[in-house]
């Protein structure tokens, strides 16, 4: 048993929950670690177990997934991916790993676009509706997710997408006028960035830089490619403007970057290109709706309410019946507006932790000592370790080829599938069923070197070392300095 087996083992050791879940193959591997498809022999669910490790060696990927946890605990609609369970670790003082269990889901968005090119026009309605439907309720709690791309939109065979990775997530409290967070071109995704966001680190924004991120993947389902795929921040502006022609300078004073605003100021005057030679078999509809989406100036979007209200959506979304969430509480967030240490945060997330752990809750916060548990050795962790070791094995003897790493472009969409809207007709109680002769056909397409490398970080934005976020920070704190003196 190789070195990483006997941490894994080690790390169940003393934790509850055993023979709880039966671990299967692995889905997906990155930077962050390790997800597998599994039973959760509780409920007959499967599931995907996402294995974080050495969780507290970075304070900034570590606040992340706090975050992430806190906002999936109370963000709970059909849209967003649901975290069924996280498993309790043995000691609350001393653990590096977490395993957080997910709803399985197949494949994702990008996936979705890549294997696909003969999507209906009613695929696009509905994949738009759930991804508004889902950012509605994101909005209403007041969250900005900051990071959507097609590769955090998870999808099944029956068309049912859902919104994930909410690492990079904000609450607003919008006491202050628009919310003001450090911001890294290093982390976020440049492609399906708003362009008042362009090479800014540390600057305010509002909902409208997702209703943007929304644009662009629904240009993406309608064309089958990026619309945005720039290189470098001046160029990604330059494809941008190629598109929607030069802004009024009313629009570039919003642009929070000098340098962007300086160069959006000296362009040459460009023309708009009509969407409908942009995407020519789109219905004027969907491109009207689209337009909105991509207005240059944010305070011209939609929000995402007001999207679903749209004449596009007419017969499928009512946006007064579409379900809003509860604002989060700024106290549970506290820890974004300070410097915290590793055990802060550990602190903090194993707290998290017991909210799927009522009973050890419970003995956890009657104990004046509450430092560790009994719990009966489980077996998730030995599995795990074992389905790791295995495909390593065949790897390195050549049995495994390295697509067994990733949820496959085929799996969806499958043929013949049905009655896509079931789940709208049920909330919305009239859309109708779609046809069976509208189903998605399957069309594979042949998986490249280049494919495999984006799907070994597909679930996982890049992170930063420490160099970058003390250089980022300076910058930061510089210009917050600036400003108190001015």
């Amino acid at each position: 048993m190789g070195n990483d087996a006997r941490d894994k083992e080690s790390f169940f050791d003393s934790c509850g929950e055993a023979n709880r879940f039966t671990i299967h193959e692995i889905i997906g591997k990155g930077s962050y670690g390790v997800v597998c498809s599994a039973t959760d022999n509780k409920t007959g669910e499967r599931v995907a177990i996402k294995k974080i490790t050495d969780v507290f060696e970075h304070v900034s990927d570590a606040t992340r997934i706090l975050r992430e946890v806190k906002l999936l605990r109370v963000l709970k609609h059909p849209d967003i991916v649901e975290v069924k369970h996280i498993v309790l670790p043995p000691n609350p003082r001393e653990f590096k790993d977490i395993f957080v269990i997910f709803e399985l889901m197949e494949t994702d968005l990008h996936q979705v676009i890549k294997a696909n090119d003969d999507l209906t026009q009613e695929h696009h309605q509905f994949f738009l509706y759930q991804l508004l439907r889902g950012l509605k309720y994101v909005h209403t709690a007041n969250v900005y997710h900051r990071d959507l791309k097609p590769k955090n939109i998870l999808a099944n065979a029956d068309c049912k997408l859902k919104i994930c990775d909410f690492g990079l997530a904000r609450p607003a409290f919008h006491d202050s006028g628009p919310t003001t967070v450090f911001w890294t071109d290093y982390v976020a995704t440049r492609w399906y960035r708003a362009p008042e966001l362009c090479g800014s680190f540390f600057t305010k924004y509002t909902p409208a830089i997702d209703i943007w991120s929304v644009g662009c993947i629904f240009a993406e389902i309608l064309s089958g490619k990026p619309i945005f795929p720039g290189k470098n921040v001046v160029h990604q502006l330059e494809i941008i403007t190629d598109l929607l022609g030069t802004p009024h300078p009313d629009q570039v004073a919003k642009v929070r970057n000098e340098k962007a605003r300086r160069f959006l100021g000296n362009m040459r005057v460009k023309p708009k290109v009509p969407f409908s030679r942009r995407f020519p078999k789109a219905a004027p509809g969907a491109l009207a709706l689209l337009e909105k989406m991509l207005a240059f100036d944010p305070d011209e979007r939609p929000t995402a309410e007001e999207a679903l209200a749209d004449p596009y959506f007419v017969g499928l979304a009512d946006a007064a019946r579409e379900p809003a969430a509860e604002v989060v509480s700024r106290a549970e967030y506290a820890f974004e507006s300070r410097k915290v240490t590793p055990e802060e945060v550990r602190g903090l997330l194993y707290r998290e932790i017991l909210e799927y752990h009522p009973q050890a809750k419970r003995e956890f916060e009657g104990s004046e000592n509450a430092s560790s548990f009994g719990y009966a050795t489980s077996a998730v962790g030995a599995d795990f370790a074992a389905v790791e070791e295995a495909a390593a094995e065949a790897a390195s003897q050549g049995s495994a080829p390295r697509r067994e790493l990733r949820r496959s472009a085929q799996s969806l969409p499958r043929e013949r599938v049905e009655n896509y809207r079931a789940e709208a007709e049920h909330m919305m109680g009239g859309a109708g069923a779609l046809k069976r002769s509208d189903s998605i056909q399957t069309r594979s397409k042949p998986v490249t070197q280049s494919d495999m490398d984006e799907i070994m970080d597909a679930t996982d934005a890049m992170s930063l070392d420490d160099r970058e976020i003390a250089e980022a920070a300076a910058q930061a704190r510089s210009m917050m300095e600036a400003n108190a003196v001015g």
